[in-house]
């Protein structure tokens, strides 16, 4: 008995030292509090270890609800964007036609670019039926595009004037001279010809239709110098044109249906008296 007692002694001790005295005295006044504290401690591990899986296929299905948010409104920023340079362009060619307003004007989407090597050309979707005729001029917001070259009633082709067949009077904004402006076509500078070598050409004058041949009106923008070929040799000057369209990026185009081109080639050969 006195062994036990011993025994017993040192085991308090050793349990007042490690701090574990009060919990082993705590089983001994309420066993079965003990039990149950134990068996909902390890309870609860165990439904943490279950909504483990359930938790993560809750936060799955959240990242699929906002990366399709996500998705939505990139597409509607996209369509924004969109809007946002259709009205631009609706406007640019809006102060276009207020530059001008003896001329009527018939707006034109861009449907097409003709594949043809023959001749460098765009499709409209404007045609007879909208009053549109071969021969009528086109422009864009920033200045001239051609003139249609063949209509139908609800499409029309426009020959560019970076067509290599394409011939255009022209005349430069500073010094007045007067000369040709010749398409090069595909990746051939627009040139203007046939200038006379008393004019001072300048880098950056600004190319304007003259209006000589009766084909454009006057005064329609092409585009400015960006070189002069000059040679005191040679009768005349030429002077190389970057063109103010970007015929590569045309979208919407303005048809001029109140001009009507002038034939003027029964001038050209002389009559017998």
């Amino acid at each position: 008995m006195f062994t036990v007692l011993i025994a017993v002694a040192l085991l308090l001790t050793f349990l007042d030292s490690t701090g574990n005295l009060s919990g082993a005295l705590n089983v001994l006044r309420d066993p079965l509090t003990a039990v149950l504290n134990i068996t909902s401690t390890r309870t609860e591990a165990a439904a943490d270890l279950l909504a483990g899986p359930r938790d993560l296929q809750s936060a799955r299905v959240q990242i699929a609800e906002m990366e399709a948010q996500i998705a939505a409104l990139e597409r509607e920023n996209e369509e924004l964007r969109e809007i946002r340079g259709e009205w631009q362009i609706l406007q640019d060619l809006f102060n276009r036609a207020r530059q001008s307003p003896e001329f009527t004007r018939q707006i034109a989407t861009v449907i097409g670019y003709d594949t043809s090597p023959a001749v460098r050309s765009i499709i409209i979707d404007k045609g007879t039926a909208d009053g549109v005729r071969v021969g009528m001029p086109v422009e864009s917001a920033r200045g001239l595009v051609g003139r249609i070259f063949r209509a139908a009633p609800h499409s029309a082709q426009v020959a560019l004037i970076t067509d290599n067949a394409s011939a255009i009077p022209a005349r430069l904004g500073n010094s007045r001279a007067t000369g040709v402006l010749s398409g090069g076509g595909i990746g051939g500078p627009l040139t203007m010809d046939w200038v006379d070598l008393k004019y001072n050409l300048e880098v950056g004058e600004v190319v304007l239709t003259s209006g000589l041949g009766g084909n454009f009106p006057q005064d329609i923008v092409v585009g400015r110098v960006i070189e002069v070929n000059r040679s005191e040799a040679d009768l005349f000057q030429q002077a190389v044109v970057q063109p103010v369209t970007d015929f590569d990026n045309l979208e919407i185009v303005f048809i001029i249906t109140n001009f009507r081109p002038v034939d003027t080639d029964i001038f050209k050969s002389p009559t017998n008296p």
